[in-house]
């Protein structure tokens, strides 16, 4: 497989030929059949010294001039005979005569077999005495070995080059079995290796790029690529460009969409120019697209080029790529099937997230904003939108989109789904794919018109068996999702609908609950006359407090919202003890400390945030720790029950009880001062007291309301609670609510 210089070829072979000992079977043929033999390589040269030259040719070796002259003619039989591709017959300077048999494998020769030593007349004497002259031998010596040169018949000697080149073919067979062997061995080596390297890894692009690596190592290409090929796209077969290897940018070789296509439909090899336009084979790198089977279907293309001098690619090497390609074809398609199973395994873990994320809000708003931002990330979709139905109008109505603009929106804020793909959805409560607006055949409409946007997948919005609603996805890419996709889409769609129905039962629920809970609020208010509008002002001011130790939007409302139901729990205790002009004994003590316990329990099931049930439960403890009904101390006490725990106290020294005058407020605000550290946390007394006179005059007369006033702001509290918790989690900028408050009035 690998380029390898015909000189190192017959290299190899010249050692085979020594390892046989074809040079000593030769002599001892020449020694029985007196004959001079020698191997010598295809230029001439000899492989071995040869030992049974006659005494005529030894004298004639042994002398400068005459060697070099043997050999120059001994060259000149050997091309001969090479050029020739059979035995010939040939004779030297001196005159006697050679037969030179080549000895070839897989048709090729490696070496050429020289006989001779012999004449087929005698020689001259006139000829021999100037050979000695012109060598500088003496004459007698030269003429007395002429003598002893054997005479050969033609025939006689033409049978012993048969006998000889008897020798050769065999030998010559033995050559090349040796090499199939060799060469097949090398080949399930170089297999057994290529396999080992290519399932190393179960990563696509690590797999293509090790592939490459050794073929181009086994083949003598210097650029290649992997290109893998998937299902059937919108405009042809999908391709991923896995692998390419290349010493620079010129030189890589990518196959063209038409090679790669004869690859596919063929299941065959394909030759082409890397380089049309070139002038020479080089300059053109001739190249070869190699089909990648796994299953019986091709999967992908291995392509090289640039071979050494712009050689080509033969029959047997595209034959030995070919095999390799296969074994990199299987190690390709489990390396997908990997990938592909790795992603799957990742759109399910983020699935189970997405329900986990989705489950856990009883807020519609919520909900819809985390069902599109996960079908974004998921599926990569550019715009996603989702639509409940109004089932008194049979309208869908836009609740939420991510990726579309304000326009858009308010052009399809509200739509009749009749005669459209949601239609379909909405009557089937199954999925529908248009994989190319521009190309589809549907008569249905598409919702709104989005003119960049090929490709749009809608799925039902579900409830059990009840469809609530729409949920579509659009993109610019043709054919972006697979079946696969859209399942994955419609689970999301399914825990979303879950999750609004959810929401819908758990706000009705709450509705139901607040209503009650408005019910206990004003028979507080209506059995206890003194109190009558006490909720609000420790509302307003805690507020007030919360807002200038810097907490937050929400936190502040949440304060507001504890101030206005701190006392909720206080329903439950006997009107006799709330109105009793004197000091309450240990029993009645004890049902009033109840009270804040009492109103959490009241609070827990209505869902309100844990910062407003934790404010209520103990807005009496004392920053000493001997408040109740938890004990609580310093840092452990609830900023917010602080906060109340500070304008509650407040409020009850200057209004009037059955049991006691108001104090005015400089006596209040002294009385603070003296709970400081005790009673009171330091910080929050040392902002009530920066708050100006004036104002809390101001803030506590709106606190002489009606019932209605209470409710009032109980509802509106709730309303900002819930806008400063999605702004809290948006990260956004508040903004105001278009309900109007409720005025109170003196």
């Amino acid at each position: 497989m690998q380029e390898i210089d015909m000189f190192e070829v017959k290299s190899l072979f010249y050692e085979d030929i020594r390892q046989i000992g074809l040079q000593e079977l030769l002599e001892s043929m020449g020694r029985i059949l007196q004959l001079g033999i020698m191997v010598t390589c295809p230029d001439g040269h000899l492989l071995a010294e040869v030992s049974n030259l006659c005494s005529f040719c030894a004298m004639l070796d042994g002398n400068r001039k005459g060697r070099s002259m043997c050999a120059a003619s001994r060259e000149a039989s050997v091309r001969a005979a090479v050029a020739a591709g059979k035995e010939i017959f040939h004779t030297c300077h001196a005159g006697l005569v050679y037969g030179a048999v080549p000895l070839q494998v897989a048709g090729e020769t490696v070496a050429v077999v020289l006989v001779g030593n012999v004449t087929l007349r005698p020689l001259a004497q006139e000829a021999v005495a100037h050979l000695a002259v012109e060598m500088g031998i003496d004459p007698e010596k030269l003429l007395a070995a002429a003598h002893a040169v054997p005479v050969w018949t033609q025939e006689r000697l033409t049978m012993a080059m048969a006998a000889v080149k008897k020798v050769t073919d065999t030998v010559a067979r033995l050559l090349y079995a040796k090499e199939e062997l060799e060469r097949k061995a090398d080949k399930l080596t170089a297999l057994s290796e290529f396999s080992r390297t290519v399932s190393g890894s179960l990563e696509v692009g690590e797999v293509a790029r090790r592939a490459l690596q050794t073929v181009l190592e086994l083949s003598g290409a210097t650029s290649g690529s992997v290109v893998m090929l998937g299902g059937e796209g919108h405009q042809g077969p999908a391709s991923e460009l896995a692998a390419t290897l290349e010493s620079g940018d010129e030189s890589r070789v990518v196959p063209p969409g038409e090679v790669v296509a004869v690859v596919n439909r063929e299941t065959r090899a394909v030759r082409f120019n890397g380089r049309p336009g070139g002038s020479t084979p080089e300059e053109r790198r001739p190249a070869v697209a190699l089909p990648l089977m796994a299953g019986g279907k091709v999967t992908g293309v291995l392509t090289i080029a640039g071979k050494r001098e712009g050689a080509g690619f033969e029959e047997d090497e595209i034959a030995f790529l070919t095999t390799l390609g296969t074994s990199l074809g299987l190690a390709l398609e489990n390396a997908r099937l990997f990938r592909k199973l790795q992603a799957r395994a990742a759109v399910l873990e983020r699935l189970i997230e997405v329900g986990r994320e989705i489950s856990s809000s009883l807020d519609a708003g919520v909900v819809i904003e985390s069902v599109l931002e996960s079908v974004r990330d998921v599926l990569g979709a550019e715009i996603c939108t989702l639509r409940l139905l109004d089932e008194e109008t049979g309208e869908l109505v836009l609740k939420g989109s991510v990726g579309s603009d304000a326009d858009l929106q308010a052009q399809a804020g509200r739509i009749r789904p009749d005669g459209t793909v949601l239609w379909e959805v909405l009557q089937a409560g199954k999925p529908v794919i248009v994989d190319d607006l521009t190309a589809s055949t549907r008569e249905e409409e598409v919702p709104c018109y989005l003119g960049e946007m090929r490709a749009l997948a809608v799925v039902p919005v579900l409830a059990g068996e009840k469809v609530l609603g729409t949920l579509e996805i659009w993109s610019h890419i043709p054919g972006q999702w697979s079946k696969e996709d859209v399942g994955y889409l419609g689970i999301i769609a399914s825990q979303a609908g879950l999750a609004l129905e959810n929401a819908r039962l758990h706000l009705s629920l709450r509705e139901y609950y607040w209503t009650a809970v408005q019910s206990l609020a004003a028979a507080l208010e209506a059995k206890d006359v003194y109190t009558r509008g006490h909720s609000l002002r420790v509302a307003r001011w805690a507020r007030m407090c919360a807002k200038m130790l810097g907490l937050s939007e929400e936190e502040q409302e949440q304060a507001y919202l504890a101030g206005l139901l701190h006392d909720v729990g206080k329903v439950g205790v006997r009107e006799s003890i709330l109105l009793k002009p004197g000091a309450l004994n240990d029993e009645e003590r004890k049902e009033v400390r109840e009270h804040p316990v009492v109103g959490a329990k009241i609070l827990e099931p209505a869902g309100f945030a844990d910062a407003v049930t934790a404010a209520v439960r103990h807005h009496h403890e004392d920053y000493s720790g001997r408040g109740y009904p938890a004990g609580l101390a310093g840092e452990e006490i609830p900023l917010q029950a602080r906060i109340i725990r500070v304008v509650d106290a407040y409020d009850a020294m200057t209004s009037a009880r059955s049991y006691r005058q108001r104090l005015n407020t400089e006596d209040a605000m002294e009385e603070l001062r003296r709970g400081t550290g005790q009673q009171f946390d330091p910080r929050v007394v040392e902002v009530f007291l920066r708050v100006p006179v004036e104002e809390l005059e101001v803030s506590g007369s709106w606190g002489s309301g009606t019932i209605i006033d209470l409710l009032g702001e109980i509802l509106f509290s709730l309303r900002q609670v819930s806008m400063a918790s999605k702004v809290s989690r948006k990260g956004l900028k508040p903004v105001t609510w278009s309900v109007r408050r409720t005025h109170i009035t003196r």
